[in-house]
């Protein structure tokens, strides 16, 4: 990926840890808050038994439950609880319930401590139960701490995790996403060429036209080229985007297309024979070799066609003099091998040799001819995909010490 299509990805990435983190850490509030409600209810329930039946069952202050203490006023004579707290009972909540004979019940802070008084009137005794909830509280401190460290935890590892899990689920997304804007954009650069070649010829002919129809100049005056050869000129050059277009329609193609048993030698003498023409035109020499009899491979025909035409289209654009077809059969494997007398390929083209729209200079190259970039366009790219759809594979040929490349591509034989 390029620095704006990495950096976009990042963003992305972590947009969508941030958001799973955000999302985590509203459940695990609410779950914590939930745990904090439920034993917060249990804590009260349970020391609401306490004091009810301290103060509605015990007879004696000796007979007080543990973390209770008890004041109890029988007959004007009082009687405390070893322990009890300085400052307590409260001796105010004692008349209250005594005048209005009903039991009352509070949470006082004495000394710094929290405590919960429930006081109740029985015939001529007043009982006072004082539960001490230090304890209870340090309980639920240390709930509140254990929870707040767990999901900080949580939420630290989850969120490390989901980043960890959104770059490699959004990686293949955003190399997919890559790729398609760079095949837009180099398409468009490989489509440009002809189209301006076939507009500027359109605009010359019409103009020639023009001025043949005025009578400026007459038919046939030197220095002024036929129509015909205009005519012809943009007849090739719509021959060259056509095939550029069906390169991209057979590469952009996905969909699985039933496989016939299909003669790779025949296919492969046919594609020559098909070429011959261009090479001769081209100045180059276009030989088969190899096997002469039929090896049958399980393929689709117009796939390996475009295979072997762009092979050779490569072959005889790079090609100074010839180029050979050979056909070969190696432990159920078919090997066919394009080798051309050109300048081959540049040592950093190899390893890119079979991306689409691959571009070097030739002057890097093994050559040393020229400076000018060579554009790979979209076929060693087809051949490389053709080849895979087939369960195959290509590669460039040992590096020789002469000039001249090599492309052999290995598709599996039919099994009988």
């Amino acid at each position: 990926m390029n620095g704006r299509s990495e950096v976009d990805f990042r963003r992305a990435s972590w947009r969508l840890a941030l958001q799973t983190a955000a999302l985590l850490l509203i459940l695990l509030v609410g779950i914590a808050s939930s745990v904090l409600a439920i034993v917060v209810a249990s804590q009260n329930a349970a020391a609401q038994r306490l004091l009810e039946a301290a103060t509605g069952h015990v007879d004696s202050v000796q007979d007080a439950p543990a973390g209770v203490w008890l004041a109890i006023v029988d007959r004007g004579q009082l009687s405390v609880s070893a322990g009890m707290p300085p400052g307590l009972p409260d001796q105010k909540a004692m008349e209250v319930a005594a005048s209005s004979n009903k039991p009352t019940q509070a949470d006082v802070v004495v000394g710094g401590r929290s405590f919960t008084i429930r006081t109740e009137a029985s015939g001529n005794r007043i009982v006072q139960a004082v539960l001490d909830r230090h304890e209870t509280q340090e309980e639920l401190n240390r709930l509140v701490v254990a929870l707040l460290l767990t999901c900080g935890g949580a939420v630290i590892l989850a969120s490390l995790l989901a980043v960890w899990l959104a770059r490699r689920a959004m990686r293949p997304l955003a190399e997919a996403l890559d790729l398609q804007r760079r095949f837009v954009a180099d398409a468009s650069h490989e489509l440009r060429t002809p189209l301006t070649l076939l507009s500027t010829r359109a605009q010359m002919l019409r103009r020639r036209l023009t001025t043949s129809a005025s009578g400026t100049i007459p038919p046939g005056a030197p220095g002024t080229f036929s129509v015909e050869a205009s005519v012809e000129a943009i007849i090739a050059d719509t021959r060259a985007l056509t095939s550029i277009l069906e390169d991209l329609l057979v590469s952009a193609d996905s969909r699985e297309v039933d496989r016939v048993a299909l003669d790779v030698v025949a296919a492969a003498d046919e594609a020559v024979e098909s070429f011959s023409e261009t090479a001769s035109r081209a100045g180059v020499a276009l030989t088969r070799v190899g096997i002469d009899g039929p090896l049958q491979i399980l393929a689709v025909p117009i796939a390996v066609r475009r295979l072997f035409i762009a092979l050779l289209d490569n072959a005889v654009r790079f090609a100074h003099s010839r180029i050979d077809v050979s056909i070969a059969a190696d432990s159920g494997t078919v090997l066919i091998t394009v080798s051309d007398d050109g300048p081959g390929f540049a040592d950093k083209m190899r390893p890119r040799a079979f991306e689409r729209f691959a571009t070097t200079r030739t002057g890097s190259g093994e050559s040393g001819v020229s400076a000018e970039p060579r554009h790979y366009g979209l076929g060693l790219a087809l051949v490389a995909e053709v080849a895979a759809q087939h369960g195959g594979s290509v590669s460039l040929g040992p590096k020789g010490s002469g000039s001249g490349a090599a492309i052999v591509v290995r598709l599996p034989l039919r099994r009988r």
